[in-house]
């Protein structure tokens, strides 16, 4: 089975291709464009952080439409370097070749802090609280968290940032996070 082919839909690098491993799931073209319909203005000038980046289609495309920066985070980057390079955003984007749990750590020890923290954990993975409470003290003031997971499963419930809103899109749901 060959690897999907994922394309920037929008913004200074729309078409280009992204590289994707034969076991990516990436966001649908359908999804990310309502995704950033959603996020409108909020994505200008913002710094993302996209965990569980895969092909990077996410933080790649928030930067192709005006964000500031964005951190991908991957177990293997090494695919996600060489999309960098190929599109030429190796001063807006970083890749960090970690867990989510160690990316999490690591980021919060630089001091980092992000207007949009998108977390789309593999389907089979359970996303737990206190993962979710680590990506909420990345949040800059202001900031959103955005949680996809599969449609079937609970809502995870953290106690420091409340449910926002929730957008379906098959089998695909995006919950959105802000600070309490």
């Amino acid at each position: 089975m060959s690897a999907p082919a994922v394309r920037v839909i929008a913004g200074r690098w729309k078409g280009r291709r992204l590289e994707a491993g034969a076991a990516a799931r990436p966001t649908s073209s359908r999804a990310r464009a309502a995704l950033f319909d959603i996020l409108g203005d909020r994505i200008a000038g913002a710094r993302v952080l996209d965990l569980y980046a895969g092909t990077g289609a996410v933080g790649i495309e928030a930067v192709s439409r005006g964000a500031r920066s964005a951190v991908l985070v991957e177990t293997d980057a090494a695919p996600l370097r060489r999309t960098i390079e190929r599109i030429g955003g190796a001063k807006e984007l970083e890749t960090l070749d970690a867990t989510a749990g160690e990316a999490l750590a690591a980021l919060d020890r630089r001091g980092d802090r992000f207007d949009l923290v998108f977390a789309d954990p593999p389907y089979a993975a359970s996303t737990e609280p206190a993962e979710l409470d680590r990506c909420a003290r990345l949040l800059a003031p202001g900031g959103l968290l955005v949680l996809q997971q599969d449609a079937r499963r609970a809502e995870p419930a953290v106690a420091r940032i409340e449910r926002l809103d929730r957008r379906s899109y098959g089998r695909n749901v995006f919950l959105f996070f802000g600070m309490r």
